[in-house]
């Protein structure tokens, strides 16, 4: 009886993990047993069984049906992209053909709205009629970063008028260092067009674009 006893205190308990360790690292295993690859069933949820090959293929099935997704959701993105591109290319074209702010802020109203389908623009400099406006946001460009996200209802309504409804996203994005020579706003009633945690690489691009073209027509 001790003998026994002392024969199964040393045998080795093989746990799951033990199984899946091992055939991670033995990925041919079944390829060399094709006996126990035939006799392996799984239940499928519907309570009948399956092989275990059936069970791969679905598998697989769905793993390419997520990288399929993924491809066709990058493929937009890239297109996005490439359109972005070609209209930050003609804005930059028709800037340096300004002659003056007014012809700025002209061209700029129009080739974001019409290319960029930006439904609210607004330009406020720090001088003139915009100015009282502009002196409102200044607190806001004091990091030179543009400003993503919702406005107080007053906020809004001073930069858009009835223009843009209560839960609006907005973009502000700063001309100059702290936005020293105007501002330009974008709203959207989308509420998640501009929030606080999207990239801002295409704002940045175009607030200097047109920063720059202000400082050249301030030049001439």
């Amino acid at each position: 009886m001790s003998q026994q006893e002392g024969q199964s205190t040393d045998q080795q308990i093989i746990t799951a993990e033990d199984v899946v360790s091992y055939l991670k690292q033995h990925p041919d295993f079944f390829q060399r047993q094709p006996a126990l690859l035939g006799a392996l069933e799984i239940p499928h949820q519907n309570g009948g069984v399956t092989s275990l090959i059936e069970r791969q293929v679905v598998m697989l099935r769905e793993q390419n049906g997520k990288l399929q997704n993924e491809i066709r959701s990058l493929l937009h993105v890239a297109r996005d992209n490439h359109k972005l591109s070609d209209n930050m290319h003609r804005l930059a074209l028709e800037l340096l053909e300004c002659e003056d702010h007014d012809d700025v802020i002209a061209s700029l109203y129009e080739s974001l709205r019409e290319h960029f389908n930006i439904e609210q623009v607004v330009v406020l400099l720090p001088h003139g009629e915009t100015a009282e406006t502009h002196e409102t946001f200044e607190e806001m460009m004091r990091d030179s970063v543009p400003f993503c996200g919702q406005l107080e209802e007053e906020q809004r309504k001073s930069l858009f008028g009835e223009g843009v409804e209560d839960g609006a996203s907005v973009a502000l994005l700063p001309l100059g260092e702290f936005g020293n020579q105007g501002l330009v706003a974008l709203g959207s009633s989308d509420p998640q067009q501009y929030h606080h945690h999207m990239g801002t690489h295409f704002l940045d691009q175009l607030s200097e674009l047109v920063s720059r073209a202000l400082q050249h027509c301030e030049r001439n």
